[in-house]
């Protein structure tokens, strides 16, 4: 699936896509607001969840860019994870 199929669907649809095809990479805490990020193919979704009552308030699809700084972050060039 590419990014812009991922698009064509319905918001169902895209929340269904993402819980099954997605792979769990990262989640960030920022704000009383949890992001979980997921990788589908040569794409990711982020999920935006109210971390006070755990329920979804949004989603954001994209390749790369300033979405995916807040994840690198944690991760400086030259790290290693092992």
């Amino acid at each position: 699936m590419t990014l812009y199929e991922f698009r064509m669907l319905d918001d169902t649809m895209q929340y269904q896509t993402t819980w099954e095809l997605g792979v769990p990479i990262d989640n960030v805490l920022y704000k009383n607001i949890h992001y979980i990020l997921y990788a589908i193919n040569d794409f990711y979704v982020e999920v935006h969840y109210n971390a006070s009552d755990n329920k979804i308030i949004g989603k954001l699809p994209f390749k790369s860019g300033e979405e995916l700084e807040k994840y690198l972050i944690k991760f400086p060039p030259g790290s290693t994870l092992y």
